[in-house]
This record gives C-alpha cells, sequence and structure tokens, in this order.
C-alpha cells in the first residue's frame, strides 16, 4: 500500500514523505513541475490538467491508500478540479485524505481550500483538514534571499504575536494521522510552542548567525511589490498574502493561544534557526 504526496517537493510535503519513507511506507510524489525531493518516485499530477489525474493509479504495482492534498500557490482555483481527482482517487481504492488548510480557513468560506473541504466532509470520506499557524520556515521560504544577500527581512507586522510552527512539526502531525488505524477528527489546529514577534525573531536570528538581522516595517503596498518581484509570484496573490499579513498583525493568529483542543508543535525559534543556519549563509560564504 502506498500514500501519494501531491504538491511536488512542497514544504509540508516533503517532510511527511521522508518521514512516510524513514517508517517503511512507499511514497509517490505527485508533481505538477518534475520538482521532486530526491529518492523518491513520482509522476506527474498537474491540478489545471485532468488528463493527468489517473497517472499515479496507472503505476505498476502500486495501490494508493492515502493522499496529502496540497493547493497551488496563486489566484487559480482549482477546486473542480481536485474534487473530480478525489472521486478518481477513490474509485481506485483510496481510504484517507489529509488536506492541508490554514490556522484561520473555515470549512464554510469561499476559499478554493474550504470548497475540497466540504467536499470532503460532503462525500463522508476519511479525512482531515490540518490548519497550522503561520510557519516559521517561511523566513527561508519567502526571506531567505533578503537574510542573505542584505541582513534583512520585511514585513507588515509591527506588533504581531505569532505561535509560529515548524513544518517539521506539521509533518509529524499528518504522519500520524496516515499511520492510525483510525481518524477520529476532520479538523486539526496545530500551532507553535511559544509566541513570538518578527523582531523578536530577527533577534534570535541575529544571535544564532552572528551577524545582525533586521526586521523592516515596509508599507502593504511595498510588500506586495517585493514579493512579486523577488519571489515571482502574480501581483494579485502578492497583494492576498499581505493582506493575510495584516490580518496577523490583528491578532488572527495570536487568538488560537491557549486552546486546548490545539495540537503544540515542539521546536522553537532559536531551534529551527539553529537548524538552518547554514541555509542563511551569505551567498560569498557558502562552501567556504
Amino acid at each position: 500500500m502506498s500514500f501519494l504526496i501531491t504538491g511536488g517537493a512542497s514544504q509540508v510535503g516533503s517532510v511527511i514523505a521522508q518521514l512516510l519513507k524513514d517508517a517503511h511506507q512507499n511514497v509517490i510524489i505527485g508533481s505538477r513541475s518534475g520538482r521532486v525531493p530526491e529518492g523518491f518516485q513520482s509522476t506527474k499530477l498537474d491540478w489545471l490538467d485532468a488528463s493527468t489525474f489517473q497517472n499515479p493509479f496507472k503505476l505498476p504495482g502500486v495501490e494508493i491508500k492515502s493522499v496529502y492534498l496540497l493547493l497551488p500557490y496563486g489566484y487559480i482555483d482549482p477546486s473542480e478540479n481536485i474534487k473530480q481527482f478525489i472521486d478518481i482517487a477513490v474509485s481506485n481504492g483510496a481510504k484517507r485524505f489529509v488536506l492541508l488548510s490554514g490556522s484561520g480557513h473555515e470549512k464554510d468560506a469561499d476559499f478554493g481550500i474550504s470548497k475540497v473541504w466540504r467536499y470532503l466532509d460532503e462525500k463522508e470520506l476519511d479525512y482531515i483538514a490540518l490548519r497550522p499557524t503561520w510557519f516559521i520556515d517561511n523566513f527561508l521560504e519567502f526571506h531567505g534571499k533578503d537574510i542573505r544577500e542584505h541582513d534583512e527581512f520585511k514585513s507588515v507586522m509591527p506588533n504581531a504575536k505569532i505561535p509560529l510552527i515548524s513544518v517539521a512539526d506539521i509533518g509529524q502531525v499528518a504522519l500520524n494521522v496516515f499511520l492510525n488505524d483510525k481518524n477520529e477528527r476532520t479538523d486539526q489546529r496545530i500551532i507553535g510552542p511559544e509566541l513570538v514577534t518578527y523582531d523578536q525573531v530577527a533577534d534570535t536570528l541575529t544571535e544564532v548567525l552572528g551577524r545582525k538581522i533586521t526586521h523592516k516595517v515596509v508599507t502593504p503596498e511595498q510588500l506586495s511589490d517585493h514579493y512579486s518581484n523577488s519571489l515571482g509570484w502574480p501581483l494579485q496573490y502578492a497583494q492576498f498574502v499581505v493582506q493575510a499579513e495584516q490580518y496577523v498583525n490583528a491578532g488572527s493568529e495570536e487568538r488560537w493561544w491557549g486552546n486546548p483542543e490545539n495540537i503544540n508543535g515542539q521546536e522553537t525559534v532559536r531551534e529551527w534557526a539553529e537548524r538552518n543556519k547554514l541555509k542563511f549563509a551569505p551567498a560569498s560564504k557558502v562552501g567556504n
């Protein structure tokens, strides 16, 4: 029996794939771009191309029992296609689905993720929507280049207190869901072990990296343009992310702190920074 991880080499998907492999499980990576973690079997899977939806189930000797669902970045809503894929997966024997959502997403909202979540619920499938708070790992994904080259990172969040969660902790929750005999919940919020501000993250990075790292607060327009230019995001999607950051600055992530129904991650910002500090080395020092 095999596990299908969609989204190629995504942050959480890569961690789940490795944890499953370490647990001696067979893992298939579905990828649109072909960007796949080294050492894994893969197949073409593109949410915008329904002709690829049967590919994972045509692999010789592979029987997929569980699927990790990741919606793509951007402003295109592929939820209708993903519903079609879910039907195909179920007809081919898939029994459990793990959907990556977010801490503030609700099942009844009009987001693509919410539409997929509702569909899984309406079909009465064995599923769980994981609802993590803001990722610590986004300091590499979103801000790594700025930190390496300019010793700074930008945000619109001077006041936000966030229970930052590592993708390693999210992956462990997903692993447990996949390997449990019975799944008792249909959604689960996952938060980090501490409330921190971005200024505190900058102080921690300064201490761990041994050089001054600055958190620079900019306007929403400046940050949208920066994300679009630096990360290659469509401007509309960059504006959506910046709007989400403004909600975080107003307390949208802090409000989950102390809820007894949360799963609390273990890795602190300092522990994460120590584990990843070589990835923040200035380009001139890499390999020296």
